[in-house]
């Protein structure tokens, strides 16, 4: 009688990671939109009702508040969008290793990175243009900063540093999910460059019926999602020539992808005109 292989047959290799594109277009949609509102009503304007002023003009992109500008009170509600994005970035990182499943783990990555992302990212773009939430200067939020110049490259190197960190932090964290190799390129091709381009498009779509003009556009929208999560770009093409792939899977939902489509739609239509206040 041969001799038995109480260890069993010699397991084969690991199962390579499967991502459906549509599934994660139709994520980007949806957390676009949510992602945004976060931002903008959760932050801006909580922070605006919160002081005793009043909304005026809420978009897409921007909200106006009532508040009288060059205030502390004005760089209270600046400071509300990027704050609100930091919080939520880095309790869903803080806490992304507690997630099990691989819907779970993939979603808590996008939210998690996608804000602390929006966060840096202020930070290098006021910094580097003077614009924007963190502006210390002319039409910037935080305006008017004594040594607005200073303020500017201490932002921009602190935006810079950090946002190089949070790529590193996707790179690692992907990897922990889908493996390595060239098994998992299609995968992580899928996960961040999918996503980024749909989020991209939608974005600016969602932008352009804005009364401001290409002005919110570029320096609202496609600064948010083209440079905000910029960093999608490098973590899509770090895959490397050795490494093991995981199982990891997250099928095709239809569904999903036309639940994502309803919800970028309905912020486009509804908020991308601006809605005022009186």
């Amino acid at each position: 009688m041969p001799p038995q292989n109480p260890a069993g047959p010699p397991a084969g290799p690991p199962a390579a990671p499967r991502v459906a594109l549509p599934t994660i277009v139709g994520l980007a949609l949806l957390l676009m939109p949510l992602c945004t509102m976060l931002h903008e009503i959760g932050g801006h304007s909580a922070m605006c009702v919160a002081l005793g002023y009043k909304v005026t003009e809420l978009g897409s992109f921007y909200i106006n508040c009532s508040s009288p500008p060059g205030t502390m009170a004005m760089r209270a509600v600046a400071l509300a969008g990027p704050g609100i994005d930091t919080l939520v970035g880095l309790v869903f990182l803080a806490g992304w290793h507690r997630l099990r499943g691989d819907w779970a783990r993939l979603i808590g990555w996008y939210v998690g990175l996608g804000c602390a992302f929006s966060a840096s990212g202020y930070l290098l773009f006021s910094g580097v243009t003077g614009l924007g939430d963190l502006g210390p200067s002319g039409e910037g939020g935080l305006a008017p900063l004594p040594l607005p110049y200073v303020w500017r490259g201490c932002f921009a190197v602190v935006g810079a540093a950090t946002y190089a960190g949070l790529v590193m932090v996707g790179m690692r964290r992907l990897t922990a999910m889908i493996g390595n190799g060239p098994e998992t390129k299609r995968a992580r091709r899928n996960i961040a460059h999918g996503f980024y381009a749909a989020l991209c498009v939608a974005a600016v779509l969602a932008s352009l019926p804005n009364p401001m003009g290409l002005v919110i556009t570029l320096t609202s929208a496609a600064a948010a999602s083209i440079g905000g999560h910029a960093g999608l770009i490098a973590i899509g093409y770090a895959t490397r020539n050795e490494g093991e792939p995981r199982a990891f899977v997250i099928g095709r939902r239809l569904w999903l992808l036309a639940l994502g489509i309803a919800a970028s739609f309905a912020f486009a239509l509804i908020l991308g005109s601006t809605i005022g206040y009186r």
